[in-house]
């Protein structure tokens, strides 16, 4: 004998329904009062004086937005390259592209990138991934100065390990080397395919 599938129990399930003769009624009387005219249209020319103050508005919240911006507007190239332990080298490229989470020091920050050395971070970056997989031990040298996490059991796959390293190495370590105490969002994106062996 086989199973019942899902539709055949819910089709099994359905009951008939038929409206009462009263319930009809009730119902054609709703339908009709809803297709009487509530009132009157207005007139546009009462509306008219909502245009200037409504100009009015968007202006001030345009002008507002002029000078109120605080994002980081810079494109800002990283070179990641490491050799896996497999011996094959990669190469690719992590870009910050802005956002809000430097604010109000995005002049500060964009030195920082400008001018920071990224010789090692690329291989610095893939070792921390590979803590987060489970494939490699958690030395002194592998941790980001802004994370301190090791997976206890439960390991990340490789490309949310090598993305997590990539984010923490990059953004969050900025955030700690300069004392940000940053809130908000940054732009982060990346050629790197986050290839581990």
């Amino acid at each position: 004998m086989q199973k019942p599938t899902v539709d055949e129990l819910l089709k099994g399930s359905a009951r008939g329904y038929e409206a009462s003769p009263s319930t009809v009624a009730a119902l054609h009387a709703v339908v009709t009062d809803a297709r009487r005219p509530a009132s009157r249209v207005r007139k546009p020319r009462r509306a008219l004086w909502l245009i200037p103050g409504a100009m009015l508005a968007v202006g001030a919240l345009t002008a507002g937005a002029v000078f109120v911006d605080d994002l980081l507007r810079a494109d800002l190239p990283i070179a990641v390259e490491y050799t896996t332990d497999t011996g094959v080298a990669v190469s690719c490229t992590a870009q910050i592209e802005g956002g809000s989470l430097f604010a109000p020091r995005s002049a500060t920050v964009v030195e920082y990138y400008e001018t920071h050395n990224f010789d090692d971070v690329g291989q610095r970056i893939y070792n921390y991934a590979q803590v987060l997989t489970g494939e490699q031990a958690a030395g002194p040298d592998t941790l980001p100065a802004s994370s301190e996490w090791i997976p206890e059991g439960e390991f990340l796959a490789d490309h949310d390990a090598f993305n997590f390293s990539l984010v923490s190495f990059l953004l969050t370590d900025t955030l700690v080397e300069l004392n940000i105490s940053g809130s908000g969002g940054a732009e982060l994106t990346s050629d790197c395919t986050g290839q581990l062996r």
